[in-house]
């Protein structure tokens, strides 16, 4: 699946080059909010797999936070939500999916910083909260990925 690179990601790049010039470190300086390709829909503990299962097919996504009373608890996966609704069918709820770790961070936090985190957590994902809405999700491999792209942008 091939993503819309966003106007964040265009900013990653652009301060990433003009730290460079400066002679800041670059990945020290960029935002991990600059990564996020997408805005974030969720999903509570007591909704349905088939509610998971829509919003995954019309959302064109394969995780979802799983939020409940503005708390995260969770990323459920397709996988996940395939599984469970093979044994509890459509009307189980998400709380029967097997959920990822989830690392909350800030959308000013660097993005380097967020990607040490992610590394101690292996199968976590890290939720971007903004004033408490999440904002954005972002895995350790993407992560990876959009900083080296900045590191031969630079």
């Amino acid at each position: 699946m091939q993503r819309e690179k966003s106007w964040t990601w265009r900013l990653g790049r652009f301060l990433a080059t003009m730290a460079k010039r400066l002679q800041y470190p670059a990945l020290a300086s960029v935002p991990v909010s600059a990564a996020l390709l997408s805005r974030v829909n969720t999903i509570s503990p007591d909704q349905t797999l088939e509610d998971a299962c829509q919003q995954l097919v019309a959302l064109r996504v394969s995780q979802l936070p799983v939020i409940d009373h503005g708390r995260a608890l969770g990323v459920v996966t397709r996988d996940a939500v395939a599984h469970a609704l093979a044994e509890a069918g459509p009307r189980g709820t998400i709380s029967m999916a097997e959920t990822r770790q989830v690392v909350q961070v800030d959308p000013s936090e660097p993005a380097a910083e967020v990607l040490a985190k992610l590394r101690q957590h292996p199968d976590a994902i890290a939720l971007v909260v903004d004033h408490g809405s999440p904002v954005g999700l972002v895995t350790a491999g993407e992560l990876a990925a959009y900083l080296s792209s900045l590191e031969h942008a630079a």
